[in-house]
Formats: structure tokens, sequence, C-alpha cells
């Protein structure tokens, strides 16, 4: 065929496009950095030409054709999803995927990852914690990760500007974010490790080519106080540097009735983070950007009492600490011309973390009235227990890929170090001091290839072949008696890959159907006890069908899926309480289940009724099972759990808000929020109680300066973030003249009602 030429141009600003898709048949080809394009395809033949955030056109062919693209009806509602292994339109996206953009996050009033989670249909965080370090998404994710529960291996992943930080979520501050994108559903053929039940991808705005800066200050009850700052300027022709920073300290909602020298600060949060990102253009097909942030956060824990009190009264007389200080930095570098895009990414984590907690809750003097009558003078010992844990990780990355058109490979590879030096009652009261070290090296290989087959059917399949060893070591005493010293080592070879088939009726509606296989490593129990045969548990893999349609209005916005999941090998994490009179002397163990399964449903929309009013909304359905699975420990002692649904998974989940405002003027907002009950835990069938949460604010802006009002949980309702069921309490049984520890409920509340003002200044 002769080679047809010609140039792609935006029909509005007549500039050149670049990286325009161009079909025919079976030849394709991609604009250059100045539109230009050559095509070998004969005069007068169908040519398709689409681009991100441009209406699809198709066109005959001629030698020396100019073509003008129109950008879609919505520009403002033009999302372009960047965690994928290409960037693309969100409304041709084949991901169950909700993102928040940057005009999202300001309206939320909030500094922290939590304060959004309520946008996200069937979308859940587990308390114990200062703040949410784990997430679950569809009823699948870690609740908690205490000293012996196993490797550094998640369900859902927490990535930062391309750095690894799952399992450390506390860093997943808002301040100059781009958007949050969060993808549901098994994501393993595209992120690998971490992404069985989804990924969590946070990127925060980069360096422009010109000034820029602007600050917020807000203030609050529970004397919050948030400070937060942003100078952007350009360096010369090739650089521009963008730095941010955030300050945020608050009471943490809690008064403490036993520490009197600080009553209103034993779960305090002191925290701040500072990030740099440097952009290097030298021209038009090179861009790199290097992403430097440090994290500290020097938080306090105590969140718990016996008596579950809805006034937020805790007796601790020792002192929790939550505290994280993460130094991290990525590198992306990008180079692309015609159809050729490389791309190589780099990034390095260092975490110290501490969790440590006051295990019984409660002090001598509480402990003394009824209806304990705990007498250490009588009992000559102490109702007293405190655990600690002092963690490092380590964690380094490197990614490589090449897209040619529409085909893409890579590479990936991953090296995790992590480190406890632990103390308290460990591995069920048999240890009083340990320290583990998980090494966690992942290797691995994937293939994309996108293709459109005939009038407006496009298919995609990928596919990510993976290999990782995890190496354990551990070392525990009691009370300077050593235990036996532990080594072992698992390896897995694991595969993920996705099959999806859209339609395109119009520009505007997006028809897609997919199955994809995602996969969670196997990983290593580690009590010195154990025999080898029950150390190990295997690798859990999920089968996943999704059907979903995505449609875009001149006024409104609809995004729906349905899904289907069927889980193999399915691992339960069991936690169960080792001995009577000892809050502290929990044993965890994982274990595959049998099989396991899930369906539901995602509603996500947006109507846009005037320009000033808008309303926004989405609404999760959810339906797990666990099927029956038996426990057996080395005491010969069995247990059956599950047939029933998995924990952190509710029902139902829902959020509506309604805005009002310009960009000049009174702004307010009016948000609902809800989630249904669910079960606490896989150990126990407790459950917490279905809530609703009103958030809202009202505000002005006026040149560069903007004032608000806010409230969160305006209407203080208690609402449960975590249980669980145990032994705490020595009750004193007269008859026996002993004391008793039943088995009990015991919960921790979310934030309160609190109210604050927040100003912000744009220079």
């Amino acid at each position: 065929y002769p080679q047809i030429t010609g140039t792609v141009i935006d029909a509005e600003t007549n500039k050149p496009l670049s990286g325009v898709n161009i079909t025919s048949g079976n030849f394709g080809t991609a604009s250059d950095n100045d539109g230009r394009f050559t095509l070998d395809v004969p005069s007068g033949e169908k040519v398709t030409f689409s681009h991100i955030g441009y209406s699809i056109i198709s066109t005959n062919a001629f030698d020396g054709m100019i073509v003008k693209l129109t950008d879609i009806i919505l520009q403002s509602q033009e999302i372009v999803v960047r965690a994928g292994l290409k960037e693309e339109s969100l409304q041709r996206s084949t991901a169950s995927v909700t993102v928040i953009d940057a005009i999202s996050i300001k309206r939320t009033d909030g500094s922290h990852f939590h304060d959004v989670i309520g946008f996200i249909p069937n979308f859940n965080a587990a308390g114990g914690t200062s703040r949410p370090r784990y997430f679950q998404i569809r009823g699948i994710g870690e609740r908690s990760h205490y000293f012996a529960e196993g490797p550094p291996n998640f369900s859902v992943g927490f990535v930062m500007d391309d750095i690894d930080l799952s399992g450390m979520g506390m860093a997943g501050f808002l301040y100059d974010l781009e958007q949050i994108e969060v993808f549901k559903g098994p994501q393993s053929a595209i992120y690998g490790p971490n992404a069985l039940a989804g990924l969590i991808s946070m990127r925060s705005q980069e360096p422009s080519h010109s000034y820029d800066a602007y600050i917020r200050f807000s203030f609050g009850s529970d004397n919050i106080q948030r400070f937060n700052g942003m100078y952007n300027v350009p360096l010369g022709e090739y650089f521009a540097l963008r730095i941010t920073f955030g300050l945020d300290t608050g009471d943490g909602f809690r008064t403490n009735k036993s520490l009197e020298e600080i009553r209103k600060n034993t779960n305090g949060r002191k925290e701040n983070i500072i990030r740099e990102k440097l952009l290097f253009t030298p021209n038009k097909n090179f861009r790199a950007v290097l992403t430097v942030f440090k994290a500290k956060l020097d938080n306090k824990y105590d969140a718990w009492a016996p008596d579950n009190n809805k006034d937020l009264f805790t007796y601790t007389n020792q002192k929790g600490i939550d505290s994280q200080a993460t130094d991290a930095f990525s590198l992306r570098t990008n180079y692309s011309q015609n159809k050729l895009n490389t791309t190589l990414i780099v990034s390095q984590s260092k975490t110290d973390l501490v969790h440590a907690y006051d295990g019984d809750w409660g002090n001598d003097d509480y402990w003394l009235q009824p209806p304990y009558y705990f007498d250490p003078n009588v009992t000559y010992w102490n109702y007293e227990f405190y655990d600690s844990t002092a963690r490092n990780r380590l964690n380094k990355t490197i990614e490589g890929r090449v897209s040619y058109g529409d085909i893409v490979v890579g590479y990936y590879i991953k090296s995790l170090k992590e480190k406890d030096d632990a103390s308290g009652w460990l591995y069920g009261g048999d240890a009083s001091s340990a320290t583990s070290q998980f090494d966690f090296n992942v290797s691995a290989v994937y293939t994309q290839i996108e293709k459109k087959l005939f009038n407006e059917f496009v298919l995609l399949a990928n596919v990510r072949k993976e290999t990782n060893t995890i190496k354990y070591e551990g070392k525990a005493n009691y009370y300077g008696e050593p235990l036996d010293f532990v080594s072992f080592n698992v390896k897995n070879n694991l595969w993920g890959g996705k099959f999806a088939l859209q339609y395109f009726t119009n520009d505007n509606l997006n028809l897609y159907a997919g199955v994809s296989r995602g996969y969670k490593a196997g990983g290593v129990n580690q009590h010195p006890s154990l025999a080898s045969e029950n150390r190990p548990y295997n690798p859990e893999f999920m089968t996943n069908f999704e059907i979903g349609l995505r449609r875009y209005a001149e006024k409104s916005t609809l995004h729906l899926s349905a899904f289907l999941a069927k889980r193999i090998d399915q691992q339960v994490s069991i936690s169960s309480q080792q001995q009577e009179g000892d809050p502290n002397s929990f044993v965890f163990y994982t274990s595959n289940a049998t099989t396991g399964s899930l369906n539901g449903l995602e509603l996500e929309g947006s109507f846009q009724l005037s320009s000033a009013l808008s309303f926004t909304g989405s609404l999760g359905l959810l339906n797990t099972h666990v099927n029956a699975f038996a426990f057996e420990s080395d005491s010969d002692v069995t247990s059956t759990l599950g047939d029933r649904s998995a924990a952190h998974a509710p029902e139902y989940s829902f959020n509506i808000a309604v805005d009002f405002g310009q960009n000049e003027g009174i702004f307010a907002r009016v948000e609902l929020s809800g989630k249904d009950k669910f079960y606490f835990s896989d150990s126990h069938n407790e459950m917490s109680n279905p809530y609703q949460l009103l958030n809202g604010h009202i505000g002005y802006n006026f040149g560069n300066w903007s004032v608000k009002i806010w409230g969160r949980n305006i209407l203080d309702i208690r609402y449960e973030i975590r249980g669980f069921y145990f032994g705490l309490e020595p009750i004193w049984n007269d008859e026996l003249q002993d004391h008793e520890y039943p088995d009990k409920k015991y919960v921790s509340y979310g934030d309160p009602a609190h109210f604050g003002v927040t100003v912000d200044y744009n220079f």
C-alpha cells in the first residue's frame, strides 16, 4: 500500500496533538510530537483517530490530510487514570476504579485518606491504629499486622507516587494531591503483589513551569491545628520544582481518667510531611520526575475501654504509641517517539514504626472497684499488661516497560526487608521478647495487548508471571530462656491475567465485560512451637467476572459494575486467647480455608442541575461467603469456623452529596454516608451496628481567599470501626472466691463530631 501522510490538530487551538491512536483494519500508528503521522493504507480507506479527552472520529484517508479532533463535551469531567500500564481516559477504562480528583479531595474537609473512604463503594478500613493502615475492598483485606501475624504481604496495595507503602497507609495525607485511584477487584496482572483485592494509588501534583504558591490554615475542636503550604518554581528552561509541606496536630478525641497529667492527649496526633518533586523535560520526547518525601507521625494510641463507654473515656496508665517515620523517593522516567514509549520507575522507602499499647486498658484503681475487686495486695500481682513492637522496613522496587503501539511488555523487581523487635506477652504468653526478620523478594514479567477488532469493539488482554520468595528467621526467649530458633523459606510461582472486551456505542457510552485472575503469595506462621508442616500456608487465588458501563452525558455521569468472584485456597487469619487472665496472650495463625465467594454491584454517578448546583453519589452492594473450614492447632484442638460472611464486609455502603457554589461567592456542601453491619473478625461472630454519618461545610470565595466552616460527623454518631471478643475483665466470683474472665465484645469508635474553620490563600 502507498503511504498516507497527515497531521492531527486540536480543533479549537489548532495545535498539533501527539500520541493520537490511528488505526485502519490491521494497520495502526500514532502521531508524533508535531502531530504528524504516516500510514500504509490506500486512499479512500476508512481511518479512525482516538485520543484521551477527544471524540473519536473516522474519515477517509488521503495524502496530506489534516485531522481536527474535538474535545469531548464534558472537559471538566474527563479524568485520566494514571496508575495503569498506560494512561487512559476513565471513560474508556475496563477497570472498576473510583477516581477522586483534586476538587473532590478539597471538599472532604479532612487531611488524610481516612477522610475520603466514604466516597468509595464496597470499601472499608479497620481501626486499631491512630490512622488506618489496613483496608478491605469487597470484603477482602487484612485487619491488622501485629507481631507474629506473618509476612508483610497484603491483599490491598497502597502506593503513593510510585512508592509501595502497603501496610503503611498512615502516611496517606491529602494536601496537594492530583487524584486518588482505587482499583477494585483483582489487579495482580498489572500490579502484582499486594493487589489480590485491589489497589490504592495516590498521586501528588506535578511541578509546572510557572510560579505558584498557596497556604492553608485549619483550626478545629479537639485542639485540631493544621498548616499546609505549597511552592512551585521553574528552574531554567528544563527544570521545575514543587515543594509541599503539612503539619497536623490534635488531641485524638479521648479523655484519659488515669493519666492526670495528659488527660486530653493520650490518643493525640502530631504529624508532619514534606514532599519535593523535581521535573526535568530537556525535550519533547523525554520526561523525568523525582519525588522525595519524608513523613513523621509521632502519634499516641489510647482508644479502648473495658466498659465500652460512649463518652470516649479511657483508663489506661501506660502510654500507647503508634508512630511512623518514612523516608522515601521515586524516580519515573519516560521516553516517547512515534509509537514507541518506554518507562522506568525506581523507588525506595525506609520506615520505622512503633506500635505499643496498654493491653489491659485499665489501672490499679479501676480494677479495685466493683465488680472486679482486684487488689494487688491480696493477689500479689498487678493486673498490668503491655506489648510493644518496633518495626523497620526497607522496600526497593524497579519496574521497566516498553510499549509499541498497542503492545506493552515489562518487568518488575521488588526487595523488601522487614525486622521486628517485640516485647510483652508474645506467642500466646510463651515469650517475653522476640525478634523476627522477613526477606521478601519478587521478580515478574508481564505483557498487555489492546486491539480494535471490528466496528467499535476493543479487546484488552494482559498476563503476568511472578516468582517470589519469603525467607523468615525468628528468635524468642521467655525471661532469658531461649525458645527454638526458626528459619523457614517459602517460594511461590504465580500468574495472573485479565481478558476484557469493550463496546463503544458512541463517544459517551462504554460497555465492557471481563474476567481476571488475581493471586496473593503464601506465607509463614511464626510461632516457635509449630510443627514444620503447620508453619507454611499456600497462595490464594481469585477469579473475577465483571460487566459494567460508563456513560457520560452533558450534565451527568454514570458508572455501573456488577461482579462475581470465586476465591480458591482462601487465606483466613485466626487469633485465639491462650491464657485466662492475660488479655495479650493471643496466638495468630493463618490457614487456607476451602473456598470463598463474593458478588455485588457498584454504582457511582453525578448530576449537574445547574452551573451552581450538583449532586454526586455512590452505592455498593456486597454479598460474601467463607465456606466452613477446620482449624487444628498442635494441641489437637479443632474448631470449625466460616460458613458465613467475610469479616469487615458490610452488605451495603453509600454516599450522597450536594454541592452548591461557583468560583466566587458562597459555596456549601452536605454529605451523607453510611455502612451496614459487618463481622469484626474471622475468629468470632460479633458484629458492628449499621451507621450513617453527616458531614458538611459552608464558605465564601473572594479573590485569592477562601474561608469555610466545616463539620464532620455532625450528629455525633458513635460508630464502631473495630471489635474484639475475648476475656479481659477480672470479675470477682464470691462463690468461687476467685476472679473469672468471661468473654465479652469490646469495640473501638470512630471520630466523634468535630468542627473547624479552614482558610486558603493562593498567591
